[in-house]
This record gives C-alpha cells, structure tokens and sequence, in this order.
C-alpha cells in the first residue's frame, strides 16, 4: 500500500514540474499604459501606501486617503468595472493587529464619479477603522 501512494506521488510531482507554465507575455491582460510589475493579471492594479500615496500601479489615474481607513481609487476609464470579475485588496505590510480589507464599487466617501472608483476600507481587528498599506487588483 505504501508503494502505492509513493508512486502516486512520483508521478503527481513529475507531472507538475514537467507541465508547461502559462507564458506571460501573451496575456491580452500585461498589454496598455502603466507597467505591471509583476503583480499578477488583471486590467488594473496598484500598491498604495498608508497614507494614500501609489507606490505602484497600473491603470490607476488617483489615491486618496477619504479618512482613516478610508482610501479611493480611480481607475482609468477602460477599466471595466461592470465587467470585472473580481475586485481583491489585501492588507501589504506587518501590523500589531490583524486587518481586514473590503472593496466597494463607487461610495459617498469617495464623492460623485462612481462609475470608475473604488472604496478600500480597512478595519483592525478590534473593529475599528484603521489606516493600512494595501494591493489591489480588478481582474
């Protein structure tokens, strides 16, 4: 029987590192404005520091911190937000308190043009809103 599994994970490991990688360049996704910085697909993407400033980013036109924990981010009109199959932040950085992150197409926060922004909030773990360095992707 253990002969059995090992060669099971022989041949699940050699397919694995014998299986051919997705190329990148070909990726309909890497092509427009802004540069990708290896930061995954998707038709935007941007890494903002905690007190709102791009560190990176690609079809972002702004970030702005609205208030704590608050940020809003335009993205360039191209960007297909009703389209998007996914709008992912997560928190970058080390932090005393675990933080969660939500997403919101379009918010009073962040003012009228709600067709191409985006609301980041960032919430501690004790509840309370927080200021946090995050990514965010719509893919």
């Amino acid at each position: 029987m253990k002969s059995i599994k090992r060669v099971c994970a022989l041949t699940l490991a050699a397919a694995a590192i014998l299986a051919p990688a997705p190329a990148l360049a070909d990726s309909p996704h890497r092509h427009g404005h802004g540069h990708d910085h290896g930061y995954g697909y998707g038709q935007a993407s941007a890494v903002v520091s905690a007190d709102g400033s791009i560190i990176r980013s690609r079809n972002i036109v702004d970030v702005w911190r609205a208030y704590r924990g608050t940020y809003c981010v335009v993205v360039e009109p191209e960007v297909d937000l009703d389209g998007a199959e996914e709008l992912y932040a997560r928190a970058v950085g080390r932090y005393w308190s675990p933080r969660s992150l939500s997403v919101q197409r379009g918010s009073r926060a962040c003012g009228g043009d709600w067709h191409n922004t985006i609301a980041v909030r960032s919430h501690a773990s004790y509840g309370y809103a927080t200021d946090t360095a995050f990514y965010l992707r719509v893919s």
